[in-house]
């Protein structure tokens, strides 16, 4: 699903009514609909609520959600008596209310007087339209609302999430929000974490107009099922691909091991390992199924193999920065003639020899976490301008960018970029990162297209991990327990493929 601004939003509200046929009123009781039903499958009884309705339509989506769930559970209304005017959708939607739900009016020391009476509030104030600072008025509703210690949760955006400046204050801290169409940008950032523990995409079914400009997208289930390939009867080893892994060094031979795992879980046929000595007996014990190529030397990689017979390279994961290794980075970005994934200390390599990246193939793909894009782009002072950078640098350098976070940003070269939907913080352990570059290695050498492979290896990626956490929980699952769900994730992706 594309991600909208403000503007979008309302252009996409617009068209809604005018291709679907159906008035503003209609749009507002559908999502007010959507809301409800997935609020109450979150938080299947959560008790005496209390929504808090602004002027506009925002507002109006809670009169609506009040009335629909009112006869469900017990709630009230508390409209601040600050503002002077109203929208005709909120007025509607108040002359829709029954007369069993009880309204409370005031300003914030009157909402003060009675939240200890109720086990949730909803913030309806004010939603994605709003884009400047609350008020001295505004803000002391605010505080007091971020005051409520039970269950908050928000309509569409948390009261002063702004598209421009976050300010704790003046922002409504919400434990869960039901948004509407999709994810908004600024969601996918680490800064609303302070204000948005969790959020539901809620489909409103909006008629999004077409654009020839390039977009931003939040991945799903479905974006990446549909790439998936089907495998045929008669297919063999050769069929899937044949990869090469160079990763490893003496005291990080764990990250050759978990990118050489995550491969294999891949659904490549064939693949291959460059080590060096020290790490030939722990890769073939601990991978069987792997070919492993040891190098001349003991310590660390320095000697690159013929590169004719593989369909993918990837590199990185703790081969450490020796000069023989720079050396053999330089050497695999000159003579490479398959797709490659940069990951890990290839990654400090080259932003220590950053003439180097005029030598990296167009559509490369690199796989930092912020601190290694840091090093390779320079350091930014606020997410968006960390976001713009990393559009800024996959065009310019006609690379594949899988930036890594809560939601990993991947950035094509043509402009288009996908945060995605799967993961948890339980996959915030070393060697993660890992696990993502074997997986992607593996997909390239089965013939995906570079910008498929990001997109099924991060989704995959992460899915395995939110089955492992189901399991084990975030706290005690570790990578290798994120790689044992890969069957699965597959499974789950492909149950819709048919064998041909």
């Amino acid at each position: 699903m594309r991600l909208l601004s403000a503007r979008e939003i309302k252009n996409a509200d617009a068209l809604t009514i005018e291709k679907q046929g159906i008035n503003s009123l209609q749009l507002m009781e559908r999502a007010a609909l959507g809301f409800v039903a997935s609020f109450l499958k979150r938080f299947p009884d959560p008790g005496k609520g209390l929504i808090i309705c602004g002027p506009g339509n925002n507002g109006g989506d809670g009169l609506a959600i009040a009335r629909l769930i009112s006869d469900k559970l017990k709630v009230s209304l508390y409209l601040p008596d600050i503002f002077s005017s109203f929208s005709s959708d909120y007025g509607e939607n108040l002359k829709r209310l029954p007369n069993t739900i009880q309204i409370f009016l005031g300003d914030f020391l009157a909402l003060k007087e009675i939240l200890h009476e109720f086990d949730w509030i909803c913030d309806a104030l004010f939603g994605i339209g709003f884009n400047r600072p609350p008020d001295p008025v505004l803000q002391d509703l605010i505080v007091t609302m971020n005051a409520f210690p039970k269950l908050k949760i928000a309509v569409d955006t948390p009261t002063g999430f702004r598209e421009s400046e976050l300010k704790k204050g003046q922002v409504f801290e919400a434990d869960w929000v039901g948004t509407f169409h999709a994810p908004k940008l600024k969601f996918m950032f680490p800064e609303s974490q302070k204000f948005i523990s969790e959020f539901q995409v809620i489909d409103i079914q909006l008629t999004i107009p077409e654009t020839n400009q390039s977009a931003i997208y939040f991945l799903e289930k479905s974006d990446v099922a549909k790439r998936l390939k089907s495998r045929q009867k008669f297919s063999h080893k050769g069929t899937f691909g044949h990869g090469l892994l160079i990763a490893g060094s003496e005291g990080k031979m764990g990250a050759a091991v978990i990118s050489t795992a995550a491969m294999l879980r891949s659904g490549i046929g064939l693949v291959s390992v460059l080590v060096p000595k020290v790490g030939r007996d722990v890769l073939q014990i601990t991978n069987p199924e792997a070919m492993i190529i040891v190098d001349k030397q003991k310590k660390e990689v320095g000697n690159l193999p013929l590169l004719g017979s593989y369909q993918s390279i990837g590199i990185g994961p703790g081969i450490g920065k020796g000069k023989s290794t720079q050396e053999l980075v330089k050497q695999l970005l000159e003579q490479a003639i398959c797709p490659l994934i940069l990951d890990a200390d290839a990654l400090n390599i080259l932003s220590e020899n950053k003439d180097w990246l005029k030598l990296v193939p167009q559509n490369t793909i690199l796989t930092p976490h912020p601190k290694e894009f840091e090093r390779l782009a320079g350091k930014s002072n606020s997410d968006e301008q960390l976001f713009q950078k990393a559009l800024e640098f996959s065009k310019k350098y006609k690379v594949f960018l899988v930036l890594k976070s809560a939601h990993t940003l991947i950035c094509f070269p043509d402009g288009n970029a996908y945060f995605n939907s799967t993961g948890n913080a339980g996959m915030a352990k070393g060697g993660s990162g890992d696990a993502l570059t074997g997986t992607i290695t593996g997909l390239l050498a089965q013939r995906y297209r570079p910008g498929d492979a990001c997109l099924i290896g991060v989704f995959v990626h992460g899915f395995a991990g939110d089955l492992a956490a189901a399991k084990k929980g975030q706290i005690g699952m570790t990578v290798s327990d994120l790689i044992d769900e890969f069957p699965s994730a597959f499974l789950e992706l492909s149950s819709d493929l048919k064998t041909e």
